[in-house]
């Protein structure tokens, strides 16, 4: 069973054709083009500026097959593999099915477009499993792949740090002291991301979107032009999916890991900010790091209904079924939200 869970959402991510999904086209498809064209390795890091890791998997792909489907494949693997031990780790919380059905309701749609950051995100929450184990050399293992894969990944790790680092903390002074540099390092984002750009110490691919986030005058990616109902719906499921487990679970389930806790809200405060201050969903980048622990905390939902019987256990996995499925129902099937479509074959 665990094969086939992770085999067959990999297997449709493979056999898509290359219009579903943005940024195939975008980048996924000329990636794989330069690898099977490439003698060697060196020699496609030549033609191509992806990340080291993105390119690897398209280099070692074209040498087995010669079709990009086996790479698109092999990227989903790349999600859904850590996901699920990610599951499997956090099942006493919640069943694992129910882990993965968040998982496919919140973010498998934008895997299929976002493939890079998606394994890069997969890897950051299986990393934070093995730092709360203490294995810490199989947590630096992932982050190592999170950030060969999107640089970004460094912010992941930094929410990480920086929640277990206010756990720790048991006064409460320090705790509101965090907490006002946070809420500034958020506020001062836009001078805290030109000087890592004037320095060089941003990869030079992301500064054009930066630059164009913080302009807004500019046409960013999602700039909001007037009142956007498809991501207003959006920043209310995010509210509702940080907030619901929060507050139901405060009592029935005193082992709530706070770590998660604190990393969704950090995600929803970083989200909410950039999208009210410039008019963009683009925060979602950086917060998605966060947005993942989602995927572990809203199945606990269940814990919060009465559970004994057969029937109220059916009742509380239908009630968190329903909450999920309207999400995706919603966003991705009826707005078609992150360049979701209709699906095709590729053959």
């Amino acid at each position: 069973m665990s094969v086939l869970a992770v085999l067959i959402p990999s297997v449709l991510a493979g056999v898509r054709g290359d219009t579903v999904g943005r940024d195939v086209l975008e980048y996924a498809v000329r990636t794989f083009e330069y690898a099977d064209s490439s003698a060697t390795f060196a020699e496609m890091k030549e033609l191509s500026k992806e990340p080291t890791g993105y390119m690897l998997l398209a280099y070692l792909t074209s040498r087995l097959f010669h079709d990009t489907g086996f790479f698109l494949f092999g990227s989903q693997l790349l999600v859904i593999t850590p996901i699920y031990i990610s599951a499997y780790k956090n099942r006493e919380n919640a069943p694992m099915w129910l882990t993965m059905f968040a998982y496919f309701c919140m973010f498998y749609n934008n895997s299929l477009n976002l493939m890079k950051q998606s394994v890069s995100c997969a890897f950051i929450l299986l990393c934070y499993f093995y730092i709360k184990e203490k294995h810490y050399i199989r947590a630096a293992l992932c982050f190592a792949i999170g950030v060969s894969f999107h640089f970004s990944a460094v912010f992941g790790l930094v929410f990480i740090l920086l929640s277990m680092f206010v756990k720790r903390r048991n006064d409460n002074t320090s705790k509101i002291i965090l907490i006002v540099v946070y809420l500034l390092g958020i506020m001062l984002m836009k001078n805290i991301s030109m000087f890592l750009i004037d320095n060089a110490l941003l990869p030079e691919k992301y500064t054009l979107n930066i630059y164009a986030v913080f302009d807004l005058e500019k046409d960013a990616y999602l700039r909001l032009v007037g009142f956007n109902k498809r991501v207003f719906y959006d920043w209310v499921y995010r509210v509702l999916f940080t907030a619901a487990p929060i507050y139901f679970l405060r009592r029935v389930k005193k082992d709530f890991d706070e770590n998660i806790k604190i990393i969704t809200i950090l995600g929803l405060v970083f989200y909410t900010y950039v999208l009210f201050a410039f008019r963009t969903a683009y925060g979602s980048r950086i917060s998605n790091y966060c947005d993942y622990f989602m995927i572990v905390m809203v199945p606990m939902l269940v814990n919060a209904f009465k559970r004994k019987t057969f029937q109220q256990k059916v009742c509380s996995n239908t009630a968190v079924v329903v909450f999920l499925g309207m999400y995706w129902l919603v966003l991705f099937m009826i707005c078609g939200w992150s360049a979701s479509n209709f699906f095709v074959f590729r053959f």
